[in-house]
């Protein structure tokens, strides 16, 4: 069996409740919900130690899923260490309305910053898209919420103030 360090622990914890903070005010300015109302929190220690979170947030047009895994590097953490995110959002949209557009000015707005993949949905399914972002994240810059409200605000066309 494999040991984990109590400062490990505590960090990873200390963590956890800070990206928390964030989730509960992207959920709140954007009128999401998070289900269950805290992460799925898992550790691994083999290969190496990394700490999984996951949360599911639902709104009017879709769901955002967002993963974030933290990993210890020389045998430690840093306040200074970043997470690697993955989101991925299932959303519904005006099946009216030039999707191809849409798509066009988030890769224009998310250019360099994110690995952006588009899903493809079903044949039959219009009025859906799907759409998965990749980056590595610091903790309280902001630019977690800043890639939701762009997205969404492109895709619902509801534009929230910066």
């Amino acid at each position: 069996m494999y040991a984990v360090q109590p400062d490990v622990l505590q960090y990873v914890s200390d963590c956890a409740h800070r990206f928390q903070g964030e989730i509960e005010q992207l959920a709140e300015s954007h009128a999401l919900t998070i289900e269950g109302g805290l992460p799925a929190l898992e550790l691994q220690v083999q290969p190496q130690f990394q700490a999984l979170l996951e949360y599911r947030l639902w709104g009017e047009s879709g769901v955002v899923a967002i993963h974030g895994k933290l990993q210890m590097r020389n045998e430690t953490f840093s306040a200074k260490d970043s997470l690697s995110i993955m989101m991925k959002f299932s959303l519904s949209h005006d099946p009216n309305m030039d999707i191809e557009a849409k798509k066009q000015r988030i890769e224009e707005i998310l250019y360099g910053e994110v690995d952006l993949f588009w899903n493809i949905p079903p044949a039959g399914h219009i009025g859906h898209i799907e759409l998965t972002i990749r980056f590595s994240y610091q903790p309280g810059s902001g630019r977690l919420s800043d890639f939701v409200r762009s997205v969404l605000g492109i895709v619902t066309g509801k534009m929230l103030a910066a």
